[in-house]
Order: structure tokens, then sequence, then C-alpha cells
């Protein structure tokens, strides 16, 4: 022991020692020790001349605590060096409720800046041993410390400092403040006749803390005791109120049994929801359903930039709600608003397509970002307003090419024949969204000269123009694009074939079948495919005598898509074009077919589903399982 004690000395001895590294590596193994005269010369270290050391120290006191430390710390609120004082004053703090009693000690001391340190550090650390010795601080003889003692005890929010806080209040005019924000903090409801008593000073100052303290206790009661201050003519104090009244309400599950004023304060709230006050936030969010002024709508535009996806919903659920009459000032505000606050704004006006909007919408038509000019588009097309047609065919020659297919896409819902040849330049854009919303517009417009244009297309050099025009006419589906769509099934390209094909399956009235039924025989497989799926939609079971043969089909997967088509038309006859299919070579038709037997009830297949049961293909034995089981044969 008494060899440890020496190398204590030593090391206190190198904290004298004008080598900085020397000081430093003393109070690291000092920091090791726990015996009273390593913590000392740790305190002592507190005074060195390089904050690097100070904190080093100060963290070694912070992990040791204990009484020791306190003590010894507590000497240092008298120092006559600032920076030491407040040191050893926040080290104080980090050591916490091991340090209360050498702190209670000094209330007492005689130089008033001790005391009063010592009353802040208490409140700091928050713990209620300290309650009875600051109370009695209440009635020091320095205001300064009184005012301390009832911010500390306002900290520490102990009720039984209520009482001693109301006599202090009564009886000391400088404490007032301190002492009714305390009672605030504290929550206690005991306190409330006092507070409702202080809400008659004449001391604004004194009268805000009042009744910020009667809405930090929240008892609803104190709604009808703070009413009548919504009146006060200083504006600070009334706002203070509603803001007192919120916070009863929500402490109360959002009761509240009178009418608020709220157009006087639409302002105070608005900008309370901007800066992100979670109680007038809930309260004005919970009133936008009812709440439909001009003002208001006004203020709920000014906070859009705020808010998160969720509450952005809620007021945008609120315009909607006031409908049209909202609208011009929400596309006013289009204007100087920041690029996601106009994203949010256009997407609100979806709700509202009217040829109102027109005029404003067309003052952004140049924003400087290319996602506001695409919804611009938009809501003109939807608009349904033609006057916008020049601006939309400006858009659609944009350097952009998502606001091109924006302009174009738009332009569909306005444009008529006349516009036709500007929107067949779009299937020129080396951009594919561009192309198809130009073919999507000449869908919309429709008509005899769309359709001629379309057909001619049939046979553009371009192949993609030559599918776009075939994809065009299928889905535009008048009387007059099925001849192009028949002469298109005999098309050189595959694909144009196939796209023709099905389309004319959407259309149903074609006429003659011929070219579907020709197309059974096409040399590509995708197409044999929708021919199939074409006839069996046009002609039901009556197509069945042109696709049987396509069962023997050398392509595994034109096999399978017809016996799947077969099942999908319900014939239990048709289960005999089926049966061979049973011996296929490939495991992938037996499946098909066990299932399309299944399918359509043929019990006359359980005898040969019944001998697949041995194969080695699991997926094939569930199939076949599965099928006897449906057919009602042996499990």
């Amino acid at each position: 022991m008494s060899s440890v004690v020496e190398r204590i000395g030593e090391l206190l001895s190198r904290l004298q020692s004008p080598d900085f590294f020397e000081r430093e590596e003393a109070v690291k193994e000092l920091g090791r020790y726990r015996e009273d005269e390593a913590v000392a010369g740790l305190v002592l270290a507190i005074e060195d001349a390089d904050l690097g050391i100070r904190e080093l120290a100060a963290d070694f006191l912070t992990e040791i605590k204990g009484e020791t430390a306190s003590e010894l710390l507590c000497r240092f609120l008298a120092h006559k060096d600032i920076g030491t004082r407040n040191l050893a004053s926040e080290i104080l703090v980090r050591i916490g409720v091991e340090a209360v009693p050498a702190l209670i000690g000094q209330l007492a001391d005689e130089d008033v800046d001790v005391r009063k340190f010592a009353v802040d550090i208490l409140g700091l650390i928050r713990d209620k041993r300290a309650v009875d010795p600051l109370c009695q601080r209440l009635w020091d003889d320095c205001s300064n410390v009184i005012c301390s003692a009832a911010e500390a005890l306002g900290e520490i929010g102990s009720p039984a400092a209520v009482p001693h806080l109301i006599a202090a209040c009564t009886k000391i005019d400088d404490v007032r403040l301190q002492a009714v924000e305390a009672l605030g903090k504290i929550g206690e409801p005991s306190a409330l006749p006092h507070l409702y008593e202080s809400l008659k000073t004449d001391d604004p100052v004194v009268l805000y803390s009042v009744i910020d303290a009667v809405g930090s206790i929240g008892k609803f009661e104190s709604i009808q005791h703070l009413l009548p201050y919504l009146d006060q003519p200083d504006q600070t104090i009334s706002e203070a109120c509603l803001n007192a009244i919120i916070r009863v309400s929500i402490r109360n599950g959002g009761r509240l049994e009178c009418e608020l004023p709220l157009d006087r304060f639409c302002a105070f709230l608005f900008d309370g929801v901007r800066r992100g006050n979670p109680e007038i936030t809930e309260f004005t969010f919970g009133r936008l359903a009812t709440w439909h002024g001009r003002n208001v709508i006004c203020e709920m535009l000014t906070i859009l930039e705020y808010l998160d996806d969720d509450r952005f919903r809620r007021v945008a659920d609120a315009l909607i709600e006031i409908g049209p009459t909202a609208v011009p000032l929400i596309v006013t505000k289009l204007q100087g608003a920041d690029k996601e606050t106009k994203l949010r704004l256009l997407e609100l006006l979806k709700q509202f397509p009217t040829h109102e909007i027109t005029g404003e919408l067309l003052k952004v038509v140049e924003d400087q970002d290319p996602e506001v000019r695409q919804k611009v588009a938009h809501l003109l097309g939807i608009s349904g307003d033609t006057s916008a047609l020049p601006a939309l065919k400006r858009m659609a020659l944009d350097p952009n090419g998502h606001v091109r297919a924006a302009g174009f896409a738009a332009i569909g819902w306005l444009a008529s024949e006349r516009d036709v040849d500007f929107i067949i330049s779009g299937l020129d854009d080396r951009y594919n969204d561009v192309k198809e919303a130009a073919i999507g517009a000449l869908i919309i417009v429709g008509g005899p000269k769309v359709v001629g244009k379309l057909t001619a297309d049939l046979y553009h050099s371009e192949v993609d123009r030559q599918r776009l025009a075939v994809t065009a006419l299928g889905w535009i589906g008048e009387s007059e694009v099925v001849d192009p769509l028949l002469r298109a099934a005999n098309h050189p390209d595959a694909a144009i074939r196939k796209s023709a094909i099905s389309s004319l399956a959407r259309i149903g009235q074609i006429g003659s079948p011929e070219p579907i039924v020709l197309a059974l025989n096409d040399e590509n497989t995708a197409v044999r495919k929708a021919a199939v799926t074409a006839l069996l939609a046009l002609e039901g079971d009556r197509s069945i005598n042109h696709i049987k043969f396509l069962l023997d089909d050398p392509d595994v997967w034109v096999r399978y898509h017809t016996v799947t088509a077969i099942a999908e038309l319900g014939v239990r006859s048709n289960a005999d074009f089926l049966l061979p299919l049973l011996e296929d070579q490939q495991d992938i038709i037996k499946i098909a077919t066990a299932k399309a037997l299944a399918a359509l009830g043929a019990k006359k297949a359980i005898p040969a589903l019944e001998r697949l049961r041995k194969e080695r293909n699991k997926d094939l034995v569930e199939a076949v399982n599965q099928a006897v089981t449906t057919l009602g044969g042996s499990k």
C-alpha cells in the first residue's frame, strides 16, 4: 500500500512539471487509482494551463465519481477563475446524484456565488433529495439565489415544492416569474387556485408565464379561466392563451366544449405548424375539415413545403373538400414556389381539371424544371381547354424527352383531325416514350385520317413505325381498322402479324376469319399461338376443327398453348382430341393434358392417367394424381 501512496506522491509532483507530456502521463496514471490522494491530484489538474489536460482530468473524475471528488470539486465553486468554476460545475453535473450531498452542504456557504452555483447544479442533477434544502433557499438573502432555487425546483419537478413556491411567489415579488414557471413545470393541479388568482396580474411578463403554467398543468376546467385572455390586446398574451387552451384540450383527448375565434389566430396556428410544434399542428390539422375561410386556404398553402407526405395528404384532402373555391389560390401559389411545392400543387390540381386554371398554368409551361413542365402538360391536357393546344405543341418540341412525351400525350385529349399531322411527327422522335405518347394521342383522336396514316405506316421503312401502327390500329378498334389489320395479318414482320391477329380478336366483329385461319400455318410459333387464341375468341367451339391439327405441331409450346386453349373452351367432347397427348414425348405436354382433361371432366381418361402414375417425373405424377382425384378415380 505504501508503494502506491509513494507512486501517487511522485505523480502529484509531476503535475507541476513544465513538460506537457509528463503532466499528461501523470494524469492518465492517476486516473487508474481510487485513493483520495489520486482523486485530489485529478481535481488539482483541472487548473492546468492546458485545455487537453483539464478535459482529461475531468473525464477521469466523472468516471470515478464519489464523495471525495464531489467535496473537493465543490471547493472550486469559489475559485477566482470563472473557467475553473465552470469546469468544476460541469464535472459535478456529470457526477450526478453522488454529488448531491456535497452540493447541499454548499447551500449555506457565506459566498453568494457558491450558493447560486450549488443551486444551479442541483437543478441540473434533478435529485429529489435536494427539494427541501432548495425550498429553504427560497428565503435566501440574495434574490439571484432565490430565483435560481425556484428554477431548480421546477427542473426537479417534485409536488412537495408547490406550497413553498406559492408562498415565495406571494411574498417575494422578485421570484414571482421563476416560481410561476416552476409551478407549470411541476404540473401539480393543487397550484391552480393560486395560478387562477395570479391571472389578475398587471405585469404582462408574469401573466404570460401564468397562462403558460396553467396550460402545462392541463386540467380541463382551466379552459374557462383562460378564455377571457383570448381577447387581450397584447397579441403575445392572446396567442399564449390559445396555445395553453390547445395543450389542455390535447391533454384531455381533444375535448373542447367551446367555440374559439380561430380566424383571428390563423397566422399563429399555421406558423406553429411551420415551426413543427406538435400540439399546435395536431390541433390545427384536426380542424381543417371544417375551417375553410380564404385566409385559412392561403395559410394552408404556405405550409406545404414544411409537411411530410402524410400531413400533405391531410391538407390536400381539406383543399379538395373546399373544392373549386381553392383553385385560384392554389394556382397563384405556383408562382415563386420551390420545385417540390410546385409538384405537390400540380398533383393537387388534378382534382380540379377545369378551363379556369388554364390561364395560370400557361404561365409555368416554361418552368426551368422538366418535372414541373411534365405535370403542367398533363394538367393542360385534362383541362379540356383547347386554347392550350399551341402551348402543348411547343412542349411537344421541348429539349427534354419526358416533357415532349407529356406534351404529345396531353395533345391527344384536346386535338382534332386538324392536328394529326403534327402528332404523327412525334413518331419520328428518337425516344420510345415520346413515340408511344404520340401513338396514344392518335388512338384517342381516331377517325378516318388517323386510320389512313396508320395504315400507310404498316409499310413504313422503319419497322418500329410499322409495329406502332398495328398496335394503334388495334386499340382504335373501330370498324374502319378491320381491313388494314386483316392485311397486316399477312405482313412480312412476324411481330406485326401477331399484333394484328391479337387486335382482331379484341375487336371481335371482323367478318370472315379466313386470314386468321391461314395464320395457323404461319412459320412463326408466336403467330400460330396468337391465331389459336384469336380463333377461340372469335369462333368459340366452332374453331376446334381449325386448330386441332396444332396438337401435332412440331413446336412444344404451340402444342401446350393449344391444349390449354381447348381446355378453356370447356366443351367435354373435345377431350377426345386431347387423350392421345397423354402419350406425347414431352412431359410438359402430358402435364398440360392431364390438367385439361380434369378441367373438362373426362372420366374416360382415368385409365390412361393411371398408367402415368409410375412415371419418374415428380411434377407429372403430381399432375396426374390431382387429375385422377378430380375425376373421381382412386387415390
